[in-house]
């Protein structure tokens, strides 16, 4: 008999017919053993993936301007909240598969289940109460199975999503960086540009969504629906996997009975949000390199800030704010580390030059630029100790060995200073919105 003729081996799809070799029809049924071990690996990948993102992405949002930050960290926040999704999507998974196996092998066993005639415990009567509960281990068992492998397809799905969205909102900066550098402007209304793009495609969303199933049969509307998801399918799948997305997600959503099914999603998201945030709120960087927090956030001279010297820095830290070399000096000079932060770079006044420019330039020329650009660090950057300006100080550049940051060294000699609590105050020519200037105070004990 011809495989094609044969219903439990082929399928009719349209007018072509396919058919399962026997070799995939296996490995679909022993799919579960690659599904604990891509699981086992991911879960133990994933744990440190968080910390692992979080200090590739630090130096990033230090060296960003104020635009750039933004994006970086909704972009941030989306990624952790979808790594967090994935952890507990593949957990879930993880813990199922290993109830699966350890029915299975109880199934074994005990293939006929419960004994109903069992004299043990409270005896035949709850014995047989509880069978009718629990009739069938080998249908739970085959129900579990196939919840587990749902659960591993929906889990590879978000990954995906997440990688295409976060990728897609770093070109969206990109495209909003190059219309910045032609009409500056945009620069103060790129967020809201960016909310309005982002509920202009929810409510279009929302609207074929509605469209496609008020008038099913009209030509017009069928082409809308079919050209908006392929697009969608692109966009959330980086087009080279728009299949394996358009095979789990369409095959899901069209079988799912969950009437409860969004309310879940919904729910999901916004916990996953949250803990995203909270992660994220744990590292400095995050909140003090804040639009307007970052004007306040190292003006504290009444608090010891491990930040703020290096001896109390914390080993692999990121230095993104001034730094001396101890809260108790003792010292001829005042060691001053300020790191060049290139939000405050964008309000300096140093002269840009274009790469021809740069690449034409002689010796000569290179060493004038740099002069003229330490100048520019010298008149941005103030320094004063118990409200005394320094006006006369010598800058160099500088790279310091924590995080390889660049920046500037200067010297403020110790002759004026109190014995007891000082406080070093630096003075950018930076200022907020709102006119609030950057000031940075760090308090500190002189002993000699």
């Amino acid at each position: 008999m011809d495989l094609m003729d044969d219903p439990q081996q082929a399928k009719t799809t349209g007018n072509k017919k396919t058919h399962n070799p026997e070799w995939l029809k296996d490995l679909e049924v022993q799919s579960w053993q690659a599904e604990l071990v891509i699981s086992g690996l991911l879960i133990t990948g994933l744990f440190q993936l968080p910390d692992v993102f979080l200090n590739w992405v630090e130096p990033k949002i230090i060296q960003s301007g104020e635009l750039e930050f933004i994006f970086l960290k909704f972009a941030s926040l989306y990624f952790m909240a979808g790594i967090d999704c994935v952890v507990i999507f593949f957990g879930l998974h993880l813990l199922f598969r290993g109830i699966w196996v350890a029915l299975l092998g109880l199934n074994s066993v005990y293939p006929n289940g419960i004994d109903a005639q069992s004299k043990n415990g409270l005896g035949e009567k709850y014995w047989k109460k509880l069978k009718e509960k629990y009739p069938s281990l080998t249908q739970y068992n085959l129900d579990l199975d196939a919840n587990c492998s749902l659960l591993f397809s929906l889990a590879t799905s978000v990954i995906i999503m997440i990688t295409s969205l976060s990728v897609f909102i770093l070109l969206f900066y990109q495209c909003v960086r190059l219309l910045t550098a032609v009409f500056p402007a945009i620069t103060d209304h790129a967020v809201p540009i960016g909310i309005v793009v982002y509920s202009i495609f929810v409510l279009a969303s929302l609207a074929i969504q509605y469209l496609g199933k008020r008038y099913p049969d009209n030509k017009a509307v069928e082409k809308a629906v079919t050209g908006f998801s392929t697009a969608v399918g692109s966009l959330f799948s980086l087009y080279v996997f728009q299949k394996p997305i358009g095979y789990i997600n369409s095959i899901y959503f069209s079988n799912t009975k969950s009437k409860y099914f969004k309310i879940v999603l919904v729910a999901v998201s916004a916990v996953m949000g949250l803990m995203s945030g909270i992660q994220l709120n744990r590292r400095d960087v995050f909140n003090d390199l804040d639009a307007e927090k970052y004007f306040t956030f190292n003006n504290k001279p009444y608090q010891i800030l491990s930040y703020n010297y290096e001896n109390l820095l914390e080993k692999e830290a990121q230095v993104y704010t001034p730094i001396i070399q101890s809260d108790v000096v003792t010292d001829d000079f005042l060691k001053v580390f300020i790191p060049t932060i290139e939000r405050e770079k964008e309000h300096m006044s140093v002269k840009k030059y274009t790469l021809a420019e740069r690449f034409t330039m002689n010796t000569a020329q290179r060493e004038a630029a740099k002069n003229e650009r330490l100048e520019s660090y010298k008149r941005f950057n103030r320094i004063y100790v118990n409200g005394i300006e320094y006006p006369n100080l010598d800058f160099h550049f500088y790279q310091h060995p924590q995080a390889a940051e660049n920046g500037l060294f200067v010297y403020v000699p110790s002759q004026q200073f109190t014995k007891g609590r000082n406080i070093l105050e630096i003075r950018k020519n930076y200022f907020s919105k709102d006119s609030v200037q950057k000031i940075i105070k760090i308090p500190f004990f002189f002993n000699k």
